[in-house]
């Protein structure tokens, strides 16, 4: 489970970042309250991914 402000804490890391770097997972984890246990989910390199279900 994640706290309310990790997602506030890791797109302020992310948008105060230069735009030519690749920001480490280990900063962005040190920034925020529930550490690597909050960390999970979809991989997404900063696309955006539609999935749906397939239809038969």
């Amino acid at each position: 489970m994640i706290h309310a402000l990790d997602p506030v804490f890791i797109v302020e890391k992310i948008a105060c970042s230069r735009i030519d770097m690749v920001v480490p997972i280990e900063e962005v984890v040190e920034q925020t309250i529930t550490g690597y246990k909050g960390i999970g989910g979809s991989e997404t390199r900063g696309k955006f991914r539609w999935a749906m279900p397939r239809l038969i």
